[in-house]
């Protein structure tokens, strides 16, 4: 074989090797090339500004309520003693007034504060005269009527920590007292009915109950009470009663609504770097002195 024929085959066989190995580098490029575009949407739907929120309600009892509350009332005796006569005198009617059960309900406005309450109540009650004994006589009758008992209180009340849905408390308040008395006979002596305006008071213990957020019932013990009733013709010591009651509270607070957002997703990890393209083989220089 001449020369000039083996230098064109070696050249021929040198071009076809470059040419095999940079028409194979693009092969080797495309898939790199077409996982771009998804690499990219994961790193957008990473970052997505789309959140939810939750609606949280807040418990607050603060504010106007309304109460109203019956039950029944145990009154203790009072002294009396003619007006006109000192009260060691023999010929004037002096003893005992008795007094049995009776109804007694009130019903008002308060203002909740958290921990104290304030509350502005008009009150009843009405228990009846059970016995009138006179000591200087040493006689006893038998009554009838009334002591009707009418007040227009200030009170606050302090509401002890709450436990569950039970909150019990205790306070008291002052105000005034309109107290009337029926007419009775002592001997020959009548006494005629009055009614006098008393400084009164009252103090009170109990438990209330949630029944729902606008709703409480409570159950209460009292005590109160009047100054001494002085009439024109006859005198009394104060008045007293012990004092149970069963009621409820309507609250005018709403719940206040707070919108909680979810906190924002964690951004996506970084995806992973495109792998670099092969370097493609260099050609393959002719070989020398084969032939």
């Amino acid at each position: 074989m001449t020369n000039s024929l083996r230098k064109s085959l070696l050249r021929g066989l040198g071009f076809a090797a470059a040419s095999g190995a940079l028409m194979g580098a693009p092969v080797l490029a495309a898939p790199a090339d077409q996982q771009a575009p998804a690499a990219a949407q994961q790193v957008a739907q990473g970052f997505s500004t789309t959140t939810t929120v939750d609606v949280v309600e807040v418990e607050s009892v603060n504010g106007w309520y309304l109460t109203a509350g019956a039950g029944a009332v145990w009154p203790g005796d009072m002294n009396f003693w003619a007006n006109n006569a000192p009260i060691m005198a023999t010929s004037q009617p002096r003893g005992v007034l008795t007094q049995n059960a009776g109804f007694s309900a009130d019903g008002g406005i308060g203002y909740d504060f958290g921990a104290i309450r304030t509350e502005l109540t008009y009150g009843y009650s009405a228990p009846s005269v059970d016995s009138i004994v006179s000591r200087n006589l040493s006689t006893s009758f038998s009554g009838g009527g009334k002591v009707n008992k009418n007040d227009i209180m200030l009170s606050a009340y302090w509401d002890v920590l709450p436990f569950s849905r039970f909150t019990p408390y205790i306070g008291g308040g002052v105000g005034y007292s309109n107290l009337s008395t029926p007419s009775f006979n002592v001997g020959s002596y009548r006494t005629s009915g009055h009614n006098k305006g008393l400084f009164g008071w009252q103090a009170k213990a109990g438990v209330s109950y949630a029944l729902a957020y606008n709703w409480d019932v409570y159950a209460e013990g009292t005590y109160s009470g009047t100054g001494n009733p002085q009439f024109e013709s006859i005198n009394f010591t104060s008045y007293s009663d012990f004092g149970a009651k069963l009621g409820f509270r309507y609250r005018f607070a709403s719940p206040v609504v707070v919108v909680v957002p979810e906190p924002a997703p964690a951004p996506a990890p970084a995806p992973a770097p495109i792998p670099a393209p092969e370097p493609a083989p260099e050609p393959v220089a002719p070989i020398r002195g084969l032939w």
